[in-house]
């Protein structure tokens, strides 16, 4: 694959992925995960997503920008 094709494929999923936590933020929804093990469960808080959402689509928009460079 030709290096102007990964850098787009990768930019288009970590932009889904950002979009994506966008989205849980906007709806409020819970994310939980529940151990078979103990039968405990962790709930992910929504500033995780808030901080993921800004990573990503950082790294998206960085992506594109250095694709247009080369």
């Amino acid at each position: 694959m030709k290096k102007n094709t990964i850098i787009t494929a990768a930019s288009i999923v970590l932009f889904l992925a950002g979009i994506s936590h966008l989205v849980r933020i906007f709806y409020d929804w819970d994310i939980e995960i529940i151990s078979k093990s103990s039968e405990t469960t962790w709930g992910i808080p929504l500033w995780g997503s808030f901080i993921s959402a800004i990573i990503t689509l950082f790294l998206s928009y960085n992506l594109l920008k250095m694709k247009k460079k080369r």
